[in-house]
């Protein structure tokens, strides 16, 4: 293999590191110790691999702690990022979520890495998140860190905007039983058992669970006033065959034999069962079902996961921790369909197997009192399986893939004075189409005093082509595609970002207060599009996006919280001169990269706790309008305003058991918030919440 000049700058960059530390994010939760909970700005673990107070991380960040899990009401792990600020969150599909950070908000949402317990959960062929299919509850997180911005340096290709790192409950965090059900309006029928011990050697936990509702209401009219006969609107398609049914397990277990070895065990199981599909509602329509082609019907999926994780010691501040983790996800349906004028009973079937394993090893090691280092390795690959059999068409086709990766790593964090800390870190990647991609990144957090921190960075990441936009049509179950309705785009290359981002964090402890500021400059390009004249994939959109993002946090006492989060968006980009290669979508604004961003989003949680056991909560969530990238004007978003309640009740000794209960009611004032699909439209929603522990 050549050695590139990346490889040699890389080298270089480890030889300099001095010093470091890491948590594995598999088992950080046994390593930070509780002060993580009390810290004004919390310890974070996902932005270096080294644990970090907030005011030294490399990245902005915001954590979600179980105190925000609880108070928000929400069913769905989705939903949690809308207090996030300057992420997007929306519905495709009632079982089908969308989440994304910073413009070009498509139905994939490609550019942002997720992980749980440290693996990686965004997949190919489609190269997105499939968030119903996660076999985790909200019950079963103990945090989540969001890095916003870049993190290849430490987290690899498709961390370009960002990273959300999910971090479950610790196999010691449940000694008994719990159960928990929901019951409400919208098909709402979700029941949960949790069990677990606490032994001198090994702890463990474990959730059964089943989780089913209906999706949106059905709407059949155009959504405020708008015509059928707008440009890039023909139709309105009813989006709402969208019920969702999951039933899952996941088992964490901890065996420590000794007070230098630890080792992490996880499986889990999925079964999901979504509508997916349309109706044609348009009433000038000849055809009483649908003129799409992808009738209704229910895609099956199934998914699993085993880890292994172990850390030992090699003295008090230096330790070697290796994981393995494994994923597959079968996803098939059989439809009928309606191509052509014609309707054929005789089904369509599709069918696609997806596996992944990953082995990684890190190091990390104080080599003096002022620097701290960790450096690793990781090698993964993927497989995919998939067929298609459209036997109206007399038509048939598979695909068989199999690729690799590697990658390597290191972070310094140098205290070079008390004021003045410096994080240096770079990653290089050799992906699934043999790019070899560095990713460096360099941060100067400047503590002004100890409550008032500036931070000043800059970063480089990539995102590696999803193996749907190298080799369109590629099989995906949910849509149909027709073999030949586009040729293969081999040529494409990865998409890079250049991030610039100046922080604040301020702590004003004698008001209970902190303040988060980011000021970010991130110029993308070689983006990804469709494009519409030669039914290709293929780079050639680049963009600027420049913003402010804010949350202030305010804690009168220990039993009351309030979250405010606030976001200020611009966009520009090339995306007019590449007309009509593009979907035509917003008739005003033709920078469909801008009119995507919403100028403003904003959210705001406020709870609070009776010494009676008696909690309420409210959340409000404030978005402005944008066009969807990938979608025609009829689906245009309006301007959003929602507000959330929930009140609780606890109890104590009562048959026994301990336990909760709970109202959570949405969209109070039953706005009519359209998400990135016109049809859905979120009605008012309540849900009620039994909860009993012994």
């Amino acid at each position: 293999m050549k050695i590139s000049h990346h490889t040699v700058v890389f080298v270089c960059l480890t030889a300099l590191c001095r010093s470091g530390i890491a948590v594995d994010l598999s088992n950080n939760f046994m390593e930070a110790n509780e002060q993580i909970y009390f810290e004004e700005l919390p310890i974070v673990l996902s932005a270096s691999l080294l644990a970090q107070p907030v005011s030294e991380a490399p990245n902005a960040m915001t954590v979600i702690d179980r105190k925000m899990i609880t108070a928000s009401g929400f069913r769905t792990i989705a939903d949690l990022f809308k207090l996030v600020p300057g992420m997007y969150v929306s519905y495709y599909k009632g079982s089908q979520p969308i989440v994304s950070y910073h413009g070009t908000t498509d139905q994939y949402a490609r550019r942002m890495q997720v992980m749980i317990d440290g693996r990686s959960i965004y997949l190919p062929p489609v190269s997105t998140v499939d968030w119903a299919n996660l076999p985790i509850t909200l019950d079963d997180i103990e945090r989540i860190e969001i890095i916003r911005g870049p993190a290849a340096a430490s987290h690899g290709a498709n961390s370009m905007q960002g990273v959300i790192s999910i971090i479950t409950r610790d196999a010691g965090g449940l000694d008994g039983k719990s159960v928990k059900v929901t019951r409400g309006n919208g098909g709402i029928n979700d029941v949960a058992l949790r069990f677990g011990s606490i032994g001198e050697v090994f702890d463990y936990r474990m959730t059964l669970a089943y989780s089913a509702d209906n999706g949106y209401e059905n709407l059949s009219v155009p959504p405020h006033n708008i015509s059928l006969t707008q440009p890039g609107a023909p139709t309105l398609l009813n989006n709402n065959y969208d019920s969702n049914a999951a039933r899952l397990m996941n088992f964490r277990g901890s065996y420590h034999p000794n007070g230098a070895d630890s080792f992490d065990i996880q499986f889990g199981l999925n079964y999901d069962v979504q509508g997916v599909g349309f109706v044609d509602k348009n009433p000038t329509s000849t055809n009483p079902n649908s003129t799409n082609g992808n009738m209704p019907h229910d895609l099956f999926s199934e998914s699993g996961f085993a880890q292994l994780g172990w850390i030992h010691q090699l003295g008090e501040e230096s330790e070697i921790n290796m994981r393995f983790y494994h994923i597959q996800q079968n996803r098939n349906e059989a439809l009928p369909v309606y191509i052509g004028g014609t309707y054929y009973p005789g089904p369509v079937t599709q069918s696609i197997k997806t596996t992944r394993n990953e082995i990684s090893v890190q190091h990390t090691l104080r080599t003096t009192q002022t620097n701290r280092l960790v450096y690793g390795s990781a090698l993964r690959q993927d497989s995919i399986e998939g067929s298609s059999d459209i036997t109206p068409l007399a038509l048939k086709f598979s695909t068989s893939e199999k690729m690799h990766e590697w990658r390597i790593f290191a972070h310094d964090e140098w205290t070079v004075h008390s004021k003045l800390l410096l994080n240096m870190g770079g990653l290089l990647e050799n992906d699934r189409m043999d790019h070899q991609n560095f990713s460096p990144r360099f941060v100067m957090n400047f503590h002004a005093t100890p409550e008032h921190t500036f931070r000043v960075g800059t970063s480089i990441a990539y995102r590696t082509p999803a193996l749907v936009e190298e080799k369109f049509p590629a099989i995906q179950p949910g849509d149909l595609i027709i073999p030949g309705a586009a040729t293969s785009s081999p040529n494409l290359k990865p998409e890079r970002i250049e991030s610039r981002a100046i922080g604040y964090l301020g702590e004003f402890r004698q008001w209970g207060t902190s303040v988060d500021l980011r000021v970010y400059r991130d110029l993308v390009s070689g983006v990804i599009y469709t494009d519409r004249v030669k039914q290709v994939f293929t780079n050639g959109l680049d963009a600027e996006y420049r913003g402010l993002e804010a949350t202030l946090k305010y804690s009168p006492s220990e039993r009351s919280d309030f979250i405010l989060n606030y976001a200020r968006a611009w966009a520009k980009s090339n995306s007019t001169s590449l007309a009509p290669n593009l979907v035509s979508n917003d008739p005003v604004n033709t920078d469909i990269v801008s009119a995507s961003l919403p100028r403003n989003s904003a959210s705001m949680l406020y709870a609070q706790r009776r010494e009676s056991g008696f909690s309420w909560s409210v959340g409000y969530y404030f978005q402005d309008a944008l066009q969807p990238f990938d979608r025609g004007y009829i689906d245009h978003q309006f301007s959003q305003r929602r507000l959330d309640m929930r009140i609780a009740q606890s109890f104590r000794e009562i048959l026994g058991s301990n336990g909760e209960v709970a109202l959570v009611v949405q969209n109070l004032f039953n706005r009519d918030n359209t998400e990135y699909v016109a049809n859905n439209v979120l009605d008012r929603r309540g849900y009620a919440t039994l909860t009993l522990d012994w």
